[in-house]
């Protein structure tokens, strides 16, 4: 009797890694002579199913339905499930036959499945892994389930390697390499690809260095960012024709076999790799010799590619000899289907329990873990158009799929803000706001730095409003939210901690037994809030911040002047239950630890400079407030003259403000003395440490940059209208001893180059930053945990 295999999968008709995998995996038991039943979560066409028959060997023994229709199929002897978040989908499988086995694919690196997932341990009786590490890592976590370590099969390149039609491409004179990948930075890491080539093109000076990244994903905007910041147009293309030679590069994160290494290996290409963060790469590819290996270091792994390209072609093809008969002990290249079957099919039957009367509450909680509605008009019609020849490129386009994202966003629903929601917190779930995700930096990013450090096992999730900002959150190991989006709330409604340093989005809401800390973004010296000059901009903002504030649970201040000034700008007394925690500000904490570190300043000048910078440089920070009116220019100074009135070693660093930031390319492409980069990536306490001088208008960025004591100069060229408009709480002068005043070109030359005794930085830290300290978060996460416990 013909034996049924049912496999269940997110969409067979996509493009990636899994997909291939399936499709492997359904000719491997074509091949053995089963008949296959595939489920697909997403909806297709019968125009899908005839072309997607082309690839199997016999397509007469498989079925295909929609997932929903599960329950008009007929029973098969065992299922594979094929992605983590559709694993729950076993509980509906065991309602209906409790008897057949149920194996679990697990494909994703495990960093990267959401905690939340439900593995469902009482109903996959087989989890399928592709190591060992990831083996007992889920034994541990699930003891009673078969755990089997089985790979993938490699089945669309056998006859290749069993013919042995595969040889070693030369490495050209015009050095090529090629990124195939899926634009998904939480996995692949391509912008370290892009940062890699900058240092090896404007460093080592190969300008004869090519890169070419095909693929699709919305990191297809941070990409064509990053060449634009590194000045890359020559150097990096994005789809474009690959060329015929040239180097496979991998720079992903997380990989569990990676078919595009293996596609590249045997089709010729040298391969150059990044052994992965949890070193599975390495581990899986152990006994490769003719890999080049990377550490994400960017001037060693130079270095290392610089060799490797200019190894000898014979000893390569030596070491590629030696690698070709390793590919069959990565994955079997004859009877694929019987050995899986041996090993993974005939294991023992685990869970036998029925699951009654759920299959409603299953089905949301899959469409929930995949990011859809269960009402599936709108995808099919989603999905139809992007089939049609001319409107198919269009809505399949990043630019359509994320304006489309935004308008959902608008359109959902905000809780009454006085109101507490009822919800299930999770303990080890943090939820960090830093600046509305416009970046990651400030109070929220140090005290959850400090935080993960103490809870390794907490999951971080950060907003973030686009793929520069996700870049940054990704370095520190936590996991990016879009701004405002349904993850955003999901996680922001769980997480039993929330950081802040403004106000939270209304429709995110409040869940009753969380915890808000607010930080608030620097002592102010302009008026806000309940103290602005201005008696309707007062009336507005009052009305609309007071219910906000009344959400927080804690608040820092750095200082007696500076809880004073809260307590007069956001009318504190109306909030109850806020404590205020006297403990000083973690990003000064940051700052006070290491105003004197040579090796911390190089490495944060390699970060902003990318390793392509001079030792020995003095630079100028200048970050002006922003102003309501547009304007073309940050100040009326031509800083050109500026600097050429300055020895050659001063160089300026502009700072704008977020909602000036469209001016990144005007002051980037001004002189080359002169350097701006993206908001998104840019943490302003990390280049208060790279600045020997400070220069700013109203911004209490002066307060902070008192902590590394170095020279502050005040440059006000509209200090009366702004005075007028909006108002100051103290005088500055008299309070810190800073002047404001106008400078011409000339006069702020003379002023950089003058030295002075900087007594203003002892009195500010005195007046306004007074409880700052070296162990700030330490104090903080002290009493937190009081009220965390409670």
């Amino acid at each position: 009797m013909t034996r049924k295999i049912g496999i269940v999968g997110y969409d067979l008709f996509g493009t990636g890694g899994t997909t291939r995998s399936n499709t492997n995996l359904i000719n491997e038991f074509l091949a053995d002579n089963k008949e296959i039943i595939y489920f697909n979560l997403l909806p297709f066409s019968s125009l899908k199913v005839k072309k997607i028959k082309k690839l199997f060997i016999n397509p007469d023994k498989i079925q295909f339905y929609q997932l929903k229709d599960f329950s008009e199929s007929q029973e098969a002897d065992t299922y594979i499930i094929t992605r983590e978040s559709l694993f729950v989908f076993a509980k509906i499988i065991k309602e209906k036959f409790p008897q057949v086995k149920v194996i679990g694919e697990v494909h994703t690196p495990l960093s990267l499945i959401d905690p939340e997932t439900d593995f469902a341990p009482d109903a996959i009786d087989t989890y399928r892994v592709a190591t060992e590490k990831i083996k007992q890592t889920l034994k541990d976590k699930f003891k009673d389930n078969n755990i089997v370590v089985f790979p993938v099969s490699i089945r669309h390149l056998a006859n290749k390697v069993q013919n042995k039609d595969v040889s070693l491409k030369k490495i050209n004179s015009e050095v090529n390499f090629l990124v195939y990948s899926r634009f998904d930075e939480s996995q692949k890491d391509i912008a370290y690809s892009i940062k890699l080539m900058d240092y090896l093109v404007h460093r080592a000076g190969k300008n004869h260095y090519k890169l070419y990244i095909n693929g699709t994903g919305t990191g297809e905007i941070l990409y064509k960012n990053l060449i634009e910041l590194y000045h890359l147009s020559e150097n990096v293309f994005l789809n474009h024709k690959v060329p015929e030679y040239g180097i496979y590069l991998s720079t992903a994160r997380y990989e569990t076999l990676g078919y595009s290494i293996i596609e590249a290996f045997i089709d010729g290409r040298p391969i150059v790799l990044y052994k992965g963060d949890d070193n599975s790469l390495k581990d899986i590819y152990r006994d490769f010799k003719s890999f080049c290996w990377l550490e994400k270091n960017i001037i060693k792994d130079a270095q290392e590619i610089i060799h490797y390209v200019n190894e000898n072609y014979s000893e390569k093809l030596h070491l590629f000899k030696h690698d070709i008969p390793l590919v069959e002990d990565l994955s079997p290249l004859e009877d694929y289907g019987k050995k899986y079957e041996e090993t993974i099919l005939s294991a023992p039957l685990v869970n036998k329990q029925r699951f009654e009367g759920k299959a409603d509450n299953l089905y949301q909680m899959i469409y929930d873990q995949n990011n859809l509605s269960k009402d599936t008009f709108a995808l099919k019609i989603y999905l139809r158009l992007k089939e049609m020849r001319v409107i198919g490129p269009i809505v399949s386009s990043v630019k359509t799929k994320e304006m489309l994202k935004r308008l959902m966003r608008k359109t959902e629903a905000t809780p009454t803000s006085d109101i507490l929601l009822k919800g299930n917190l999770r303990d080890d779930f943090v939820f960090v706001e830093s600046f509305h995700g416009k970046s990651f930096a400030g109070d929220p990013k140090y005290l959850a730095i400090a935080l993960k450090k103490n809870f390794p096992e907490y999951t971080f999730y950060v907003s973030s409003v686009n793929e520069l900002v996700d870049m940054e959150i990704y370095s520190y190991g936590m996991i990016p939210v879009r701004l405002g989006g349904k993850q955003y709330v999901t996680k922001f409604r769980k997480s039993k901690l929330v950081i802040l340093n403004g106000n939270s989005l209304d429709k995110a809401g409040k869940v009753e037994g969380q915890i808000f800390l607010e930080t608030w973004h620097g002592v102010p010296l302009k008026k806000m809030v309940a103290d602005l000059v201005d008696f309707r901009q007062r009336e507005t903002e009052v009305s609309a911040f007071i219910p906000r504030m009344k959400k927080w649970n804690y608040l820092i201040t750095s200082s007696p002047r500076n809880l004073k000034l809260f307590e007069s700008a956001f009318q504190l007394e109306k909030n109850k239950q806020l404590k205020i925690l006297k403990s000083g500000a973690p990003r000064n904490a940051f700052l006070i630890k290491n105003k004197d570190n040579t090796a911390l300043k190089n490495k944060l000048l390699g970060k902003y400079f990318n390793y392509n910078f001079e030792l020995g440089k003095k630079y100028i920070l200048y970050c002006p407030t922003w102003r309501k009116q547009k304007r073309d220019a940050i100040s009326q100074l031509d800083f050109i003259k500026v600097l050429n009135q300055l020895p050659n070693e001063y160089e300026l660093i502009v700072k704008l403000h977020p909602l000036e930031s469209e001016l990144i390319n005007y002051y980037n492409n001004l002189d080359p003395r002169i350097h701006c980069f993206f908001n998104e990536i840019s943490d302003i306490q990390e280049l208060y440490l790279i600045a020997d001088i400070l220069i700013t208008d109203y911004s209490s960025a002066m307060f902070d940059f008192a902590h590394v004591d170095k020279k502050i100069i005040i440059l006000q060229e509209d200090a009366l209208d702004y005075e007028n408009s909006i108002g100051w709480y103290f005088d500055l002068e008299k309070l810190t001893g800073l002047i404001g005043q106008s400078y011409t070109e000339e006069e702020l030359a003379c002023e950089i180059k003058n030295h002075n005794e900087k007594l203003y930085n002892q009195k500010i830290l005195q007046n306004l930053l007074s409880w700052d300290a070296i162990d700030t978060e330490k104090n903080i996460i002290k009493q937190l945990m009081i009220r965390w416990n409670s």
